[in-house]
This record gives C-alpha cells, sequence and structure tokens, in this order.
C-alpha cells in the first residue's frame, strides 16, 4: 500500500491489519488517504478477510479529521464535494465488506472523520482510557458530513449526538461505553482483545447502521430539537455552518442512511467558500502553528516546576488550581486560614462530580485532580516551591503585601500575578527581588478558556517568563506574551466593548437591543449582559482605573456609574435581566440619555462594538503592548470573545482595508466624542508605508 495506509494480511489468522499513517504529525483524511482507504477495503475483500483491525502509527492521533492543509490549497466547493463522496464510497466499501471490523484506539484522538470512519465502517470500537473522540467541525466553520449524526445517534441518542455535534464537543471514550459499540480496554491488553473479538465473531457485520432502512426515531421529537438548536445556534448569520448542519440534520430525518448521508454533501461543500468559514480554519492554523512560534526562544531557561502555590482560593484560584492539578502538578492551595483553603478544596469536587456523573469525566480522573491538591494556610510551606501564582482580590495593596510575604519565605521562586489590569510595573515596586514577578493572567473560568497571557513587566527576567510559559503549556493553555501596561491587552480591549454597550444605550438603544446586536455581530455575550455575569462593581473599578491612566482613550459612562452608586451591580441582584433572560424595566431608570446625541442604526452600533476592540488593539500595538498582529487576533478570539469568524482585529482590518478602517473611526469619533475611538496611530503609520491590507 501506499505511504498512508499499511495493508497487512496475517494469513494463518485471516486477519488483515490497516495501520494509519499519514504524512504530518498527525493522521488527516485527504485524497490519498481516501484512495488508500478504498484500496485496503478492496485488498481485505479480494483476501476473503475474516476481519479487519483498523490503528493508527502515531503515539496520539489514531485520525482527526479532514487535512485542512490540502482544502485551504484549493477550497473549491466542487473539489470538496469530490473528495467527500469518496470518502463516503470508501467508508461504505469496508463496511459492507463480509467480515466484522475492529478498531484499537490507544490513548489516542478520532475526531471529526476519523470519528465518522469508526461509526460507519467498525462494528467494535475498542478503546484504552486516555482516548478522546469527538465532533468538532464547527470549531473550523464546517460540519460532519460522513453519517457522524446518523450513526452517533444510535449510540448515545438524536439530542445528545445533536448537542456533540453542534457544541462541536470532544469527549473521553469513556463517555460512549455505554453503547455496545464501544468497549474500554486496558492497554495492556487490547490487541489481543481485539484480535480475539475478531476472530469470535466472524457474522457480526455493521451493528451500527442498517444502510436501507431510516433510524429508528421520533421525526417530531427529532425536528422539535432542532428547532430548539436553531434558535439557539443561528443568532449569528455569519456563522453559516449551524445552519447548514441543522439543515442536513432536518433533510436527513426520515431518510435511510445512504441517502441521508448523500444528501449532506449540497449542504456542506458550498461552506469552503464563505469569507468566515475561511478565517475559521486560518485562525485555527494560527493557533496550532504559529502561536507557538510567537514564544520566547528561550524556553530552556525555564526553572523545572514539580508543584506550584496558588494563593487566593475565590472562583479564580479554584480554577487554576483545578488546571495545575489536572495536569499532574501537585498544589498547595492557599486561602486565609485552614478551614478556609479546605472548603475551596471542596468546592472543587463539588464541580467535578457533575462531569463525573454525566461521563464526560472516568471517576479516576477527579481523584488523581484531587490528590493533587493540598489545603493550606501554612506560607513556610512556600520555602522550596518554584513557582507560587497569586489570584487574590484586584487590590493593588493586597497583591503587594502577599508578595512581599512571598519572597521573605523563597525570594528564588517565580511569583506569578493573576491580576487583570494592574501593571507589573506597580505590583513589584515594593518586591525585594522585581525579576522575579511576572504576570499569568488567567480567563473565567479557568478550567474552560483555553489562552494565558503572560505579561512581561520591566523587570521580569528570561527565565521568569519562560517559566510562566512552560507551566502555561503544560496546563495545555494557548500562550500570549505581551507588555506591561494598565489592562495589558486583553483587559482594556475588551474594557472598551463594555463601555460601547452603556454609550449606545445612552444615544438611545435599547439596552437589550444593544445585547442582540452584540449576539448578531457574533460576540458570545452582549456587553450589558457582561456587566452582569461579571459584576458591575469589577467593571465600574476596571474602567475607572483605566481612565485614571489612560484618560486621552477612556470615559466612564455615566449610566455605568449611577448603577454603581444606586448597587445595581449583579453579583446577586437583577442587573438588566430577571428570571433567565427577561429584561428587567426597573434598569432603564439608570440609563443617562445623551443630549444631541442621534442613536446609530443597527448595523451602525454592531460596527461600533467591533471597531471599539479594533482600534484599542491597534492602539497596544502603537505602544508596545503586543509586538505583532497574530498575537493581537489570538488573544482577541481565545480570550474575550472577538466573534471567531472574523479570525482577529488585524484580519477584520485587512479585509475592510487600513484606509476604510481608519476612516470609519475618524467619523465615529467625530460623531460620538469617545475617546477610545480615536484612530490609533498605528493606522497612520500603515497609510504612510502603502499598506491597506495583508496584516495576517
Amino acid at each position: 500500500m501506499t505511504q498512508s495506509i499499511r495493508y497487512r494480511f496475517d494469513r494463518i489468522k485471516g486477519i488483515a491489519s490497516l495501520e494509519i499513517d499519514t504524512a504530518g504529525p498527525v493522521n488527516a483524511i485527504g485524497a490519498q488517504f481516501i484512495a488508500d482507504l478504498a484500496a485496503a477495503a478492496i485488498r481485505a475483500k479480494k483476501d476473503s478477510a475474516a476481519g479487519v483491525i483498523i490503528r493508527s502509527a502515531k503515539p496520539r492521533s489514531f485520525l482527526d479529521g479532514a487535512d485542512l492543509v490540502e482544502i485551504r490549497k484549493d477550497p473549491s466547493p466542487l473539489r470538496l464535494e469530490l473528495l467527500l463522496r469518496g470518502f463516503h464510497q470508501a467508508l461504505d466499501a469496508l463496511a459492507t465488506g463480509a467480515f466484522p471490523v475492529a478498531a484499537v484506539v490507544v490513548e489516542q484522538t478520532a475526531l471529526g472523520g476519523g470519528f465518522e470512519l469508526l461509526l460507519w465502517a467498525c462494528d467494535r470500537i475498542f478503546a484504552t482510557p486516555g482516548s478522546k473522540m469527538g465532533l468538532p467541525e464547527v470549531n473550523v466553520g464546517l460540519f460532519p458530513a460522513a453519517g457522524g449524526l446518523q450513526t452517533l445517534s444510535r449510540l448515545v441518542g438524536f439530542e445528545t449526538a445533536l448537542e456533540i455535534v453542534m457544541g462541536g464537543k470532544v469527549l473521553p471514550a469513556e463517555h460512549f461505553a455505554a453503547s455496545p459499540v464501544v468497549q474500554i480496554v486496558e492497554r495492556h491488553q487490547i490487541l489481543a482483545t481485539t484480535e480475539k473479538w475478531v476472530i469470535d465473531n466472524p457474522h457480526v457485520i455493521n451493528r451500527n447502521i442498517d444502510t436501507g432502512e431510516p433510524p429508528a426515531i421520533d421525526p417530531h421529537q427529532c425536528r422539535t430539537l432542532i428547532q430548539r438548536a436553531r434558535k439557539t445556534y443561528t443568532v449569528c448569520p455569519q456563522r453559516p455552518y449551524y445552519e447548514a448542519a441543522l439543515a442536513a440534520a432536518e433533510q436527513a430525518i426520515e431518510l435511510p442512511f445512504r441517502q441521508a448521508v448523500e444528501s449532506q454533501v449540497n449542504h456542506f461543500a458550498p461552506l469552503i467558500a464563505d469569507a468566515g468559514v475561511t478565517n475559521k480554519i486560518d485562525f485555527f492554523f494560527t493557533v496550532n502553528a504559529v502561536a507557538p512560534r510567537l514564544l520566547p526562544a528561550d524556553l530552556q531557561g525555564a526553572l523545572p516546576v514539580d508543584r506550584v502555590a496558588v494563593i487566593g482560593a475565590g472562583l479564580m484560584g479554584r480554577g487554576i488550581a483545578q488546571v495545575c492539578a489536572d495536569r499532574d502538578l501537585p498544589v498547595l492551595l492557599f486561602d486565609v486560614d485552614g478551614p478556609s483553603s479546605a472548603k475551596a478544596k471542596q468546592a472543587i469536587a463539588d464541580g467535578l462530580d457533575p462531569l463525573v456523573r454525566k461521563g464526560r469525566w472516568p471517576a479516576a480522573r477527579r481523584k488523581r485532580l484531587l490528590d493533587n491538591i493540598e489545603p493550606t494556610a501554612d506560607y513556610r510551606r512556600l520555602v522550596d516551591v518554584p513557582l507560587v501564582i497569586e489570584s487574590v482580590f484586584e487590590a493593588l495593596d493586597l497583591k503587594r503585601q502577599v508578595l512581599q510575604k512571598v519572597q521573605s519565605v523563597n525570594p528564588r521562586a517565580v511569583f506569578a500575578t493573576n491580576t487583570s489590569a494592574l501593571p507589573i510595573t506597580d505590583i513589584s515596586a515594593v518586591a525585594p527581588k522585581p525579576e522575579q514577578v511576572v504576570g499569568m493572567h488567567y480567563f473565567s473560568p479557568a478550567a474552560l478558556m483555553p489562552l494565558l497571557e503572560v505579561v512581561r513587566g520591566p523587570h521580569t527576567s528570561q527565565a521568569a517568563l519562560a517559566t510562566a510559559v512552560a507551566c502555561g503549556q503544560r496546563q495545555q493553555k494557548t500562550c500570549i506574551v505581551v507588555g506591561d501596561g494598565p489592562g495589558f491587552y486583553t483587559s482594556r480591549t475588551f474594557g472598551v466593548y463594555v463601555l460601547t454597550g452603556f454609550y449606545l444605550a445612552e444615544m438611545g438603544i435599547d439596552p437589550w437591543e444593544v445585547d442582540r446586536l452584540a449576539l448578531r455581530a457574533g460576540f458570545p455575550q452582549g456587553p450589558l449582559h457582561v456587566y452582569g455575569t461579571a459584576g458591575g462593581t469589577v467593571i465600574h473599578d476596571a474602567a475607572g482605573f483605566l481612565q485614571s491612566r489612560r484618560p486621552e482613550l477612556f470615559s466612564l459612562p455615566k449610566t455605568l456609574t449611577r448603577m454603581v452608586a444606586a448597587g445595581y451591580v449583579g453579583a446577586g441582584k437583577p442587573c438588566f435581566y430577571k428570571n433567565g433572560r427577561q429584561p428587567d424595566e426597573s434598569a432603564r431608570q439608570f440609563v443617562t440619555k445623551a443630549k444631541k446625541q442621534k442613536a446609530p442604526d443597527p448595523d451602525a452600533a454592531a460596527e461600533m462594538l467591533l471597531l471599539s476592540m479594533v482600534n484599542q488593539a491597534f492602539w497596544c500595538l502603537d505602544e508596545g503592548v503586543l509586538q505583532d498582529y497574530f498575537t493581537m487576533d489570538i488573544g482577541a478570539v481565545l480570550g474575550i470573545g472577538f466573534p471567531d469568524f472574523l479570525h482577529g482585529p488585524a484580519r477584520y482590518v485587512s479585509q475592510l482595508g487600513v484606509n476604510r478602517t481608519r476612516q470609519r473611526l475618524l467619523e465615529v469619533h467625530q460623531a460620538t466624542g469617545l475617546p477610545f475611538f480615536k484612530p490609533a496611530r498605528e493606522f497612520d503609520r500603515l497609510v504612510a508605508c502603502g499598506g491597506d491590507g495583508n496584516l495576517v
């Protein structure tokens, strides 16, 4: 066979072995793989194989979906259609052979088309603990189009399968073990177990699908679930892949399997011509291929970190401790006293219980994580801890006190502050060893958010910086390194988004319409909703701090000040919304209408939300907080919810044009007088250099 699949046939046992090994670090589905899979199916039939076993030669990847590099080289809907139909034919050829097919997944990932191969072509899937399976296609602007929804529905039910497809979820193999198709086996037994099953079950043919009959589901219930998903996922019209996935699912409800799969092609192939889909695919490459190359070259200078301490056991501190412990880093978890620290560990345990109960986590993972956390309040325990992460309240004096206390016990430790806005310069001003101080800004919830913003202070040593980055990488975070300053990059850029929302309300747009416009524009939460979920006091204090440091760039809406003064700040109290998502009409009393200010139309208002973040990002580049456009885009999308189908502020400007972006900022600045719409000087530099696009 050719390079992507190695075919071997054991004539004594009658078993054909297909070992997947495509070019590149992970196995991916491209034209060569599809041709090789079809040829392997023909070869197995020709050899009269008694059974087929599929495995992977790569240590962590079984088969991880489409070869996106190949797709981007020729992003033609027609080519994608031909590729997909060829994949369907290859899977069907293997699935309809007169032999059982089994797969061996050894602490590997089977994603997208790789998972669909397992579900369509395999009669039994043997997987070790630690293996992961899922359908994450929507994360790159596509959807499963090789029968994933239909075949997965037979394992977990239509409702759960639809949730996995629409949420782009990747789950432990144990999540699917309740079905008769997936069996969890220990690593040292898996090959023998698989081979024995194939030999003992020569007549088990395609138990997961019946290609000639419609699925045994309630069509009315399926349509109800699809309509419910439509209300959730299709709010933003610039994400066509969600509607395409739902339309394909709806069309296929009462179709036999082969017809259902065939019908998906017409919904799938046109997506590749959409600019937002292209941006999402490119952003995938940016995160996975470009981001690691933006980090400091000398990570070898990182201190060896065999354990960490987390000081501050509130929501963020507990999340950071959980992330560390889950990556097998022992954690000393500090709070004001021993009982409070113990209570914090129990809160972590309570938060993990639903994950185990729902099958998303094996119980052993929860136990291992909790065993790695030791609650304490004794600072003497820090004497030999190489990395201390501080996550106390956002108060400069308190953070300085903790820093001094830590360095008095262990001056050699790297002290990482989880501040979201206070400059490292200010915090480290009282430090005996300021070179040991670095920023590690996590995002909430820390266990789920993929970004870590590492902040280099003016005195931060290369070793301290490298230690913070290496720790973040061990936690499987995407790390960006930024310079120091009030709000760094992400907090100040996100801050103007929230402030713009308040100003739009003051201009006369209904507060809840502001949030609806934000959701339609692609933001995960509206700015006024953020005020309540984050806590109004936090938003107000952070904005006030930014204004005090940079009055030429930041201003506070009067509405924001009035709400905080009245105690209308969320955190247990109604805040613009009540009873879920119902508008709280009492909030109107706080809105201070701007005099002689005309409300922008809906499209202009949505554009203002985007432009506020874009401009602030370019100010950060101008001031040296950011060093490159790729870091700008990564931080904006992964950290603060900039619409992913736009790739980030730099790609947004690239596609709109530098001159056009600058002109729109000038127009908004002149019309509103809001300081954060004053065009960043970086735009002037780009115009002077003759650049109007192609920034990323």
